[in-house]
């Protein structure tokens, strides 16, 4: 599953392979913990989440999550829910949403979707869109993404349009993914582009340059560790260096 990703959070980062993590153990809950050091002096970002994926058979699986977001001295709530089933053998649709009764700086609420299409053996496309509701702006950001697998490596490049305040920005996003044991992987996000920013007062467009490293380790049938580091450089508003960790139990 290749989670819709709207500003390059550390912690969003992370969701994409927390989320598939239950791969054919039926069930697997997760916990997690991140924060992010600002370059403006404000107070650190910090995100918890508790999820649990349920693994209800081959390429269907559903993934519900609630968490909390500490920005610029404001707490958020939020749940989320995805779930992903397969349309044919080589056709994969997913429908994502979240919804914050706070949302300071988070949106209100969002709804997104994904098809996911194998066009020739280990060639995938995916192809998406998304729609955030602030309260000052609504943002609708679409995703193109190319992704190969050679090996036990994978490499992917995306290209995400955003649309908000009447103007198109452009976002692109490189990966690459090395897969190692049954179920581990470690994964290097780079990203640049214009992307929106939730700041107090509203939503600005900015530049933003953003580098990842982002890992699952299963430690043994039952028990996994998540991980994850990153820099992001928010246009002048500040810049951000964070870590991500947590844990999950596959059932």
């Amino acid at each position: 599953m290749n989670r819709f990703l709207s500003f390059w959070p550390l912690a969003a980062m992370l969701a994409a392979g927390a989320a598939c993590a239950a791969d054919d153990n039926g069930t697997t809950l997760r916990l997690s913990s991140g924060i992010e050091r600002l370059s403006n002096d404000t107070p650190d970002w910090r995100d918890t989440e508790a999820g649990l994926t349920f693994q209800l058979g081959p390429r269907r699986v559903l993934d519900l999550s609630a968490g909390e977001t500490r920005r610029f001295g404001l707490h958020d709530n939020q749940f989320a829910a995805s779930y992903s089933l397969p349309l044919s053998s080589a056709l994969t649709a997913t429908l994502d949403g979240n919804v914050s009764s706070t949302h300071h700086v988070l949106a209100r609420h969002a709804l997104g979707g994904e098809l996911q299409f194998e066009f020739a053996p280990a060639w995938l496309l995916h192809a998406g869109a998304r729609s955030s509701s602030y309260d000052t702006a609504t943002v609708n950001q679409a995703l193109l993404m190319l992704e190969r697998y050679t090996g036990a490596f994978s490499w992917s490049a995306g290209w995400r349009p955003t649309r908000a305040f009447g103007t198109t920005a452009n976002g692109f996003e490189l990966r690459g993914g090395y897969y190692y044991g049954d179920r581990n992987a470690v994964t290097l996000i780079l990203a640049a582009g214009k992307e929106a920013a939730s700041v107090p007062g509203g939503v600005v467009l900015t530049d933003v340059r953003s580098i990842a490293l982002t890992g699952r380790h299963w430690l043994d049938r039952h028990w996994g560790l998540t991980y994850g580091a990153g820099h992001t450089s928010q246009g002048d508003l500040y810049s951000r260096n964070g870590i991500n960790l947590g844990v999950q139990y596959a059932f």
